[in-house]
Formats: structure tokens, sequence, C-alpha cells
């Protein structure tokens, strides 16, 4: 489904993924995080989680202006550009995002260079690089993505043997560890194929992780998408849903696996609630609403419930003069032409 494997294929920038990251916690012998820093932070991951960007992107500006020394308030700021942009199919500003996270990379060696033994410090470097990582992979360039996600995960797994219990940071390692081996199949008789270890450790992550664990359950619900594991994908986007039931990530996530798994009566109802989300949401979202609405009239037509889909195929054509952009512009012409195939399919039966 088009929909869900654009969004598994930006899975990869969960190697460092802050969208829903962040675990705060701070040793003896590292810089303390300020208490109102936390809480800021954590408001920032919940709005994000909820999809509200903008309420997001206006604590954690705070943040920076506050706490211009920290690397979390880039980070963080990064993370809703890139999630906003992942959910709306919305091309990144690259311009801005890459000086968000030059400012963060820049932070974080600064805390790695006065505190060598800071898993923390390691983690934000791993987080900045990680970013850098889905930058490549957004442009196309997996073998890039691969080189830079190789630097992450290096950091990431030098915080996790500096603190074997930063669970969080097991996210970006077995995110990584998974898509490296799955992208580059033929580079594995060098490498070693690591996709059950990095399963492992999201596993894990999901279950013992703070804040980081809608990650490990995000990025486990695409893997196992992608393995055909329909029922175990199923039940990782139910559980982010259980916290977060609107988080459409999740909601498509799951949808897809009712329908590769040929279970259209619940794929139906979860279109009609994606489809009501999508409407409700402060930002209009045309080409997801033609996209939910396509999917539940195919998915309707599966089992002969016809009854109602020409409204469904006249909202979707009444977008045919909307300027869209252009990433999306070639994809709304043939969510028309299918549309007006269906309805002529429809008056012949």
């Amino acid at each position: 489904m088009e929909r869900t494997r654009s969004v598994r294929l930006r899975l990869f920038l969960l190697a460092a993924s802050v969208c829903f990251s962040g675990s705060l916690i701070v040793r003896a012998d590292e810089p303390r995080i300020p208490g109102e820093l936390n809480a800021l932070i954590t408001e920032g991951i919940d709005f994000t989680l909820r999809q509200e960007y903008d309420r997001a992107d206006s604590v954690l500006r705070f943040v920076t202006t506050k706490y211009p020394g920290h690397p979390l308030g880039y980070l963080y700021k990064a993370a809703v550009m890139e999630a906003k942009s992942m959910d709306y199919l919305d091309p990144l500003d690259f311009s801005k995002y890459d000086s968000l996270l030059a400012v963060a990379k820049t932070e974080a060696e600064r805390i790695v260079e006065a505190f060598p033994d800071s898993p923390m410090g390691y983690y934000y470097l791993g987080t900045a690089i990680g970013y850098d990582a889905y930058a490549q992979v957004d442009a196309g360039n997996w073998l890039g993505g691969i080189v830079k996600g190789l630097s992450a995960a290096s950091s990431f797994k030098k915080s996790v043997e500096l603190d074997s219990s930063l669970y969080d940071a097991y996210v970006g390692v077995g995110t990584y560890y998974y898509w490296k081996s799955r992208k580059a199949d033929f580079l594995n008789w060098a490498l070693g194929d690591r996709r059950a270890e990095g399963i492992k450790l999201l596993e894990i992550a999901s279950e013992k992780g703070e804040q980081n664990k809608y990650a490990a359950l995000s990025a486990l619900t695409a893997i196992y998408l992608d393995t055909r594991q329909y029922g175990l994908s199923i039940q990782c986007a139910k559980r982010g849903l259980d916290r977060y039931p609107e988080n459409r990530i999740f909601l498509w996530e799951l949808v897809e696996a009712q329908e590769q798994s040929a279970n259209y009566v619940d794929a139906i109802q979860t279109y009609e609630h994606l489809l009501t989300n999508i409407l409700k949401a402060r930002i209009p979202n045309p080409y997801n609403e033609i996209l939910c609405r396509m999917n539940l009239v195919k998915a309707k037509i599966v089992l002969k419930q016809t009854q109602g889909l020409n409204s469904h195929i006249d909202a979707i054509l009444a977008y045919e003069h909307f300027v869209f952009p252009s990433n999306l512009t070639s994809r709304a012409k043939n969510k028309f032409e299918q549309a007006r195939a269906i309805r002529a399919q429809l008056v012949v039966n």
C-alpha cells in the first residue's frame, strides 16, 4: 500500500528518531539537565506524538532560547519538522533542518569532549548524525544514508557500552542493524546480516525504554510489515495507539497490516477512523484524504460493499484542480484516474 510503504522507507530515520525519544537519565559524572528542561522536552514530545506540531515547535523554540547551549532543543525542533513532513508527505526545508542539526552536533561534541564518559553525550551525537543519515535516505541516497547511519550507530553503541541500561539508545542501534542488512543484502556477505539482532534490541527498547518506547514500537511495526509478520505488526501498532489513539503513523501501519492479512472488515473500520482523523486535523491534508478514501473504496469493493462509494469518489475528484506539491502531483493524478475507472466500473455493474 502506497502510503505506508513510503512511510516505512522513511522510518530508516529511526536510527536516531527523536520525535519519539529522549531519555533524560543523567549520571553523577555528567552535567545535570535542569528539571524545567526535562519537563519542556517531555511536553514537546507529547505534542509531537499527538501531531500538534505548532504547539510542539513553540515549546521547543522556547527551549532553544532559554537553553541555547544544550543539543536537545535543536534535535527536537528537527524532529518536529521531520515528523510533520512524514505525516503530511511534504518536502523538508533542508536548509533549516540541516542548520538545526549542525548546532545540535556541535553542542553534543562539546559534551563528549568535556565528559568523555557521558553516555548521553554520545546519545545526542548519534541522534544528530542519524538525522543526517535520514536526509541522505530522503534524497534517495541509500548508500550515503547507510554510511551516515553507521556513524550514528557507533555513537549509540558507545552510549550503551557506557550505560547498558540506556535502553532508549537501543532503538538507534537496532533500527540501523535491521535496515542496513535489509537494504544492503548485497553487502551481507561482508558485513553480516544483523536483522535478528536489530529486532531483539528494538523489542527490549519497546518494553524497557522510557520515552523512546514509541520509536521502538513504530520501528517494529514497520519491520514486521516488511517481514510479513502481520499479526506482530498489528500488536505493535495497537500498543502505540493505546497511548496515542489518533497518531496517524501508527494508524497507517495498522491498516496496512490488516489489509495485507486480508482482514478487510477491520481495515475498513481503521480507514474510516483515519478519514475522520484527517478531516478533523488542524492542517488540511488533501492528498492523504484522497489516498485514504481510495483505499477505503477498494477495501469495500473486496467485500462487495458498494453502497456510498460514489460519495467518496466525488470527494476525490473534487480535488482535480487543486495544486499539489510537486512530489505529489503525479501521484494525485494517478488517484483521479483510478477514481474515474472505479466509477465507470460501478456503473457497468
